[in-house]
């Protein structure tokens, strides 16, 4: 039996562009060129033979003279992988403006074309990036260009970014598909075998040690992390002592989107990477074991979960071990509470209402500016059209967003958008919610909205408004008698308006339409100013290649904490 491995550090050392994956294959390659071309000829031929008529007739993409398959539509994209299910399918996306994509071109080929992968099951293809392709390529999670894909028989199973510094990382994939999937004898792919393991492998104490934990780690942990950065001595070595080192193998899930929010993370060794999954995904089309988007790699120092824990809503991504890892992890009920990560720190509806009372304009408040009675009606003129203006904004996003109302975690979360708004933003926002909430009872029914929405030119049909209650509250189920509260309404007003104000100056950038800008910009735009909305250590747009282009939607959706 022929057994054959990727040499992973070996591919890693291989320089960036070069079409040589050291030790891979081996056993596979000791054909003559004509042997190997003729060899694949024969399967894909055979496995043309093996379509349905059905499946013929489809408009299948044509392939360029670099034998790259050219995707140019939706259904071409769905008649492609359903026309390969016994192939893995190597799908690049990317725009022709951008420059990564133009730089990872030459790279990418050099990989398609290595001599040790032309024997097997694999397909490549690219797709374009246009204005018409929008919603398609937000359909599929694509967060940033240059992406690639992976497809085998069950859907869409690898979503990560491949600038040309991340051609290691293609590799990388691709080896640890090919070796778990490949059967050495058949060349053909086998059965995906879905993991089974929950939770880490192993876990113990943390405790000081020669081999694992170090006073580095301790020192990290103590002084240069900002969430233990205030603990006392006592609170910190109590906390301490009730944190696990967990151990997890490559492909194991530490973190998983959607689920509670009980551990903070932090790694002590080893390497990981964070995905996202969007509301826009099919979840029918995509294993279980499909994570999502990739969007961040994390390596030895770096964080996760604190979100989580800070506002008591679920984890927004999911965390897999790439290598084999080890993380602190300290749970939620075990941190002290002079940590803004501990349970007993969460914002409550009391302090809510205290940050709300922190930025009321006095009941005795008199304008400084003496106005006469045709200015008066000029001016409330002009702030009803603006309030108007604002409610139709705030509307759209959330039909958009879906917000869940009641959800105490998203109330968190807004709550701090909102402390961080203007006095004068505050208080705009709230005129507009005792404008709409015509009979003053402090909660906004459906009536209230529909009126509204009617005042603003933009009339909206009671089921279009009962849709996004039961979305947003599906407990309610179509009842037109449901309110929104003022403070609910003040969170989705501010994160509606921070996320206008980034779409507004990203879109100044997206000269082309496209939806794209590239990652450098995005970082240039919100130098000194990231930081004010979000505590995301790293994000979609801390890369090494800063030529990605950046889907500027979603990216600021992620700066604001919302769900994709």
């Amino acid at each position: 039996m022929m057994m054959f491995t990727i040499s992973v550090t070996l591919l890693l050392a291989s320089s960036i562009g070069s079409n040589v994956f050291v030790g891979a294959f081996v056993p596979w390659c000791r054909s003559t060129r004509v042997g190997n071309d003729c060899g694949e000829e024969r399967r894909n031929l055979a496995s043309l033979r093996r379509l349905s008529s059905e499946e013929l007739s489809m408009d299948l993409p044509k392939m360029s003279n670099q034998g790259m398959y050219q995707i140019e539509s939706e259904e071409q994209h769905a008649a492609f992988v359903k026309a390969h299910p016994d192939k893995l399918i190597v799908l690049k996306f990317y725009a022709s403006y951008c420059r990564a994509c133009k730089v990872l071109e030459p790279k990418f080929l050099a990989v398609k074309h290595d001599k040790q992968l032309r024997n097997l099951p694999i397909v490549w293809a690219e797709c374009q990036a246009q204005r018409n392709n929008k919603q398609f390529f937000r359909s599929l999670g694509i967060l940033s260009l240059p992406t690639v894909h992976f497809y085998d028989d069950g859907g869409l199973v690898e979503n990560f970014p491949c600038g040309p510094m991340n051609i290691p990382l293609l590799k990388k994939k691709l080896a640890t598909f090919l070796n778990s999937r490949v059967d050495p004898n058949t060349l053909r792919l086998k059965q995906a075998v879905e993991p089974t393991n929950v939770g880490p492998r192993k876990e113990r104490d943390v405790r000081i040690d020669r081999t694992s934990v170090t006073q580095e780690h301790i020192h990290f942990l103590q002084s240069e992390l900002p969430f233990f950065a205030d603990l006392s001595e006592d609170e910190f070595a109590g906390m301490l002592g009730k944190a696990r080192l967990q151990s997890f193998d490559a492909g194991d899930v530490i973190m998983r989107q959607g689920e509670p929010g009980r551990n903070f993370y932090v790694i002590m060794s080893g390497a990981a990477e964070m995905s996202i999954k969007s509301r826009y995904e099919d979840p029918i089309s995509t294993p279980p074991s499909y994570l999502g988007a990739v969007i961040n790699q994390l390596g030895k120092f770096d964080f996760f979960g604190e979100r989580a824990l800070s506002t008591g809503e679920p984890y927004a991504a999911s965390v897999r071990a790439v290598e084999k890892t080890r993380c602190f992890a300290f749970h939620v009920e075990d941190i002290p509470e002079s940590s803004i990560l501990s349970k007993k720190r969460r914002i409550s509806q009391e302090v809510v209402d205290k940050l709300s009372e922190r930025y009321e304009l006095p009941t005795d408040y008199e304008p400084s500016f003496p106005n006469t009675p045709k200015d008066d009606n000029i001016l409330e003129l002009l702030v009803r059209f603006k309030q108007i203006r604002q409610a139709a904004k705030c509307f759209d996003y959330v039909m958009e967003t879906e917000p869940d109302w009641g959800n105490k975690g998203q109330i968190a979360r807004r709550s701090l958008l909102v402390s961080k708004l203007s006095k004068s933003q505050r208080e705009e926002f709230k005129e507009v919610f005792n404008l709409a909430d015509a009979n003053q009872d402090g909660k906004l029914t459906l009536l209230e909205m529909r009126k509204f929405m009617e005042s603003a030119r933009k009339p909206t049909a009671d089921h279009v408004l009962i849709e996004m209650i039961n979305k947003a509250n599906p407990l309610v189920d179509g009842s037109t008698e449901y309110g929104i509260s003022k403070n609910e309404f003040l969170g989705v007003m501010a994160e509606a308006e921070f996320y206008s104000l980034f779409i507004e100056t990203f879109q100044v950038l997206d000269l082309d339409n496209i939806g794209y800008v590239r990652a450098g910009d995005l970082d240039e735009v919100l130098h000194g100013v990231r930081d004010l909305i979000s505590d995301d250590r790293k994000s979609i747009i801390d890369v090494e290649d800063k030529d990605v282009q950046i889907d500027y939607e979603q990216f600021s959706k992620m700066l604001l904490g919302a769900g994709l």
